[in-house]
């Protein structure tokens, strides 16, 4: 027997859809999908781009006609502390080096045509006891929020030298 035209295509559609049944999962399915991030241990500086490079602002000792009283000076923001966030829990350490002097426990201001010197010194606290230096420098463990950390400048009682603007650039290191 043979079937009309539309009846054979409307059993053929049928069979073939009884056929792909077994291959609709009408329930649904789940799976898994497994994410990572890792956090590396990091640090960065709050150095603002200057046009030597990277820099955390000028340590100014301000004008003086004489250099019988020692000077004493105290960083701030931008103006010679070194800020620092690293993530939560990584060590670091920020060193100091000698500057135009080549010592950190030395170092010099040196006059712009004069090219004679001013000695001075960094300290990391305000009592001056502890030259900042290169080699243990200052220590801590980050908590993931930036910190400033102060530098403590001393100008000694010393003989005054010619008038002149007197500079120097020491280098800051930090190592985590």
């Amino acid at each position: 027997m043979k079937l009309p035209g539309a009846v054979a295509g409307r059993l053929l559609a049928g069979v073939a859809l009884v056929l792909l049944l077994p291959w609709v999962n009408v329930h649904g399915q789940s799976a898994t999908l497994a994410l990572t991030a890792t956090v590396q241990p990091a640090c960065q500086s709050s150095a603002a781009s200057g046009s030597t490079g990277l820099d955390f602002g000028t340590l100014d000792f301000g004008e003086h006609g004489s250099l019988d009283n020692a000077i004493s000076v105290t960083s701030a923001e931008q103006a010679g502390s070194i800020g620092i966030t690293c993530v939560s829990g990584q060590s670091y350490a920020i060193t100091l080096d000698g500057g135009g002097s080549g010592d950190p426990n030395n170092r010099t201001l040196t006059g712009e045509t004069s090219g004679a010197h001013v000695f001075y010194n960094l300290y990391t606290s305000a009592a001056h006891d502890t030259v900042w230096d290169d080699s243990t420098g200052v220590t801590a463990v980050a908590d993931g929020n930036l910190h400033w950390h102060v530098v403590y400048g001393l100008v000694p009682a010393q003989a005054t030298p010619a008038a002149d603007t007197y500079t120097d650039i020491v280098n800051v290191t930090i190592d985590w």
